[in-house]
């Protein structure tokens, strides 16, 4: 289990420090290692349970050519397959983490690349050239994926609800009507 998060918009910039709240918060969900990614209009963060490639899997990790960059939790089981057509496809990998294969294959099909996922995922790949986030979690929401957006348009997603609340972006409030539907 890892913990991803994410803060997105027009007014994102170099400051992380509500990021770095929102990877703390999910440091039981990855204790291993921990990391943050800057980028103009997106910041990604990552705690790390380390399962598979322990060397080379770091996130968030980016492609080098800087255009794609990825914070991903959970298992594509039949990653290796997908790597494999992307090799044939000219595609060549750093790692033999399924985190960059998502990224690759994400570059090489956009959204229709969840098509080809058997596994249990939460992840948000950020395309730098586009200025676009995709994020995407499994069909039955094995691994979680939470998003808000704040007062002032920022997008939040997170493994778990107290990592966006500790972004300090949001107040959270009761919904009375949704009190009553439930």
């Amino acid at each position: 289990m890892c913990g991803i998060s994410v803060i997105a918009g027009p007014k994102v910039n170099g400051d992380i420090s509500a990021l770095n709240r929102m990877v703390a918060a999910l440091h039981h969900r990855g204790p291993d290692a921990s990391g943050v990614l800057t980028l103009p209009g997106c910041q990604l963060g990552h705690a790390r349970l380390s399962i598979i490639d322990l060397e080379s899997g770091a996130q968030p990790m980016k492609d080098e050519s800087e255009r794609y960059s990825i914070t991903f939790n959970g298992e594509i089981y039949n990653y290796q397959e997908i790597r494999k057509e992307l090799g044939t496809l000219g595609h060549r990998f750093r790692t033999q983490s399924d985190t960059e294969v998502i990224m690759r294959a994400y570059a090489e099909w956009g959204d229709s690349c969840l098509s080809r996922f058997r596994g249990m995922y939460a992840f948000a790949v950020w395309d730098e050239r586009e200025r676009r986030l995709f994020a995407a979690r499994d069909l039955f929401g094995e691994k979680p994926l939470y998003y808000a957006v704040s007062s002032e348009g920022t997008l939040l997603i997170a493994s778990e609800i107290k990592a966006l609340l500790a972004s300090g972006h949001l107040t959270p409030e009761l919904d009375l009507q949704s009190v009553d539907a439930f």
